[in-house]
């Protein structure tokens, strides 16, 4: 535990004291600005489609900065020497990843509640949104955002560079998100299999006001068959040397 709190802070100091903070939580905020203000506020708009089209926003923001965070998470400790470091000190891959996933769940509680808090805040005073829907849409945002956290640390894990690392988790993230689309191009038992993997269905209940447990389930088995994948490639790496 004592290493998985140093691994957590480690993180928050390095993200806390570069570009990253800035460029993570002001970009989230302008650009849920931008997109939820000007699509929001007119006359025509009423608290289903504001809600729709806030959290439609946030499932967009949420997925770019958690890539973008976890794009480096990894793959900058083997570049810059800190990962061998970390390999000949008393500490496991477990506890690596363990640190590193708690950190992005911090800040994306802290997205979710601080910066997107405020969206919900407007579609609860100012078109009378039930506060249900506002709780139900913020958990989904939550959700998808360490869901899409692990996906990323998994792909830098896997990266050379953070580039390649962003570009596996977006792959993977793509992948998930078509299957959906083109489920019914196949038979009913393949069709319901690829279609619970999509997940703009899962995150579109809750937008809706409505917290299905088969896509609570699903984020969260994803969470953790990421984790899972993420230690078995460090472990991989630890013994190629």
């Amino acid at each position: 535990m004592r290493n998985i709190k140093w691994i957590f802070f480690k993180e928050w100091n390095v993200f806390f004291h570069t570009f990253m903070a800035p460029l993570i939580l002001g970009g989230t905020a302008f650009l849920n600005a931008l997109f939820v203000l000007i699509s929001n506020f007119n006359e025509r708009t009423n608290h289903e489609e504001a809600t729709i089209v806030t959290f439609i926003s946030f499932m967009s923001t949420i997925i770019v900065a958690m890539l973008i965070l976890a794009m480096g998470s990894i793959v900058e400790e083997k570049n810059k020497g800190t990962m061998e470091l970390l390999y000949t000190s008393p500490i496991t891959d477990a506890e690596i990843v363990m640190g590193k996933f708690l950190f992005g769940v911090a800040i994306c509680l802290f997205i979710t509640i601080f910066i997107n808090g405020f969206f919900p805040i407007l579609l609860f005073a100012y078109w009378k949104a039930p506060l249900y829907i506002v709780m139900s849409g913020s958990l989904g945002v939550f959700l998808l955002g360490i869901f899409t956290y692990t996906v990323g640390l998994f792909g830098s894990s896997l990266g050379k560079n953070q580039m390649i690392s962003l570009l596996i988790s977006v792959l993977i993230i793509m992948t998930l998100w078509v299957l959906g689309f083109f489920s019914h191009l196949f038979e009913s038992t393949t069709r319901s299999v690829l279609f619970h993997l999509h997940i703009f269905s899962h995150f579109f209940s809750f937008s809706k006001g409505v917290i299905p447990f088969k896509s609570v389930v699903f984020f969260l088995s994803g969470v953790g068959t990421f984790l899972y994948l993420t230690v078995k490639s460090l472990e991989s790496r630890r013994w190629a040397g």
